[in-house]
């Protein structure tokens, strides 16, 4: 579990490295490329996660991100869990292909963009029109995303991959380790 909090953390500041480089506010006509590198290592690693356990990585990453990245109060520490109670419940349906794993990471996306809009404005916090919200924000984020995600889904297929040899190198030895005992009777 310490090897997928790492990769969700090193992909939060990957966005931070690349958010600093992009534009990013809420006025209207503005154009707003939000990277989401460290929400799609979430998605994809909750996965693998016992359900405690991924929601209370997802509300401690959504919180620093609301404090270091969004500067907003619980916004995205809200969404990101609306997001992983909705990805415990879809994976249930999904295979782990690669295809089905870039489809997830672009839902979420899109569902992320979907709600932090949604409670904005909800909060009047943006005066932005649906219309323009779309073609400026969220068309351009999951435009700028598209190479990302494919690199972040490999990514967290080679991190799976090393878990399971850690794992399968872990049973080989218990195994070894019990003939060795059993065998001195």
């Amino acid at each position: 579990m310490i090897l997928q909090v790492l990769f969700i953390a090193a992909s939060f500041l990957a966005d931070e490295v690349i958010g600093g480089l992009l534009p990013h506010s809420f006025m209207p006509g503005d154009i707003v490329i939000t990277p989401c590198l460290g929400l799609s290592a979430l998605v994809l690693m909750q996965r693998k996660m016992d359900r405690i356990d991924s929601l209370l990585i997802t509300v401690i990453f959504g919180l620093l991100y609301d404090y270091f990245a969004a500067h907003t109060f619980l916004v995205c520490t809200i969404v990101f869990v609306i997001i992983n109670l909705a990805v415990s419940q879809w994976q249930k349906h999904i295979t782990e292909s690669m295809l089905e794993s870039c489809m997830l990471v672009f839902t979420t996306i899109f569902v992320k963009e979907f709600l932090v809009y949604f409670i904005m404005t909800l909060l009047s916090e943006t005066l932005m029109p649906f219309d323009m919200w779309l073609v400026s924000r969220a068309f351009l984020t999951l435009l700028f995303n598209g190479v990302l995600v494919v690199i972040i889904v490999w990514a967290s297929r080679m991190i799976e991959d090393v878990m399971l040899m850690r794992e399968k190198k872990i049973r080989k030895e218990e195994t070894i380790s019990w003939w060795k005992i059993s065998s001195k009777r």
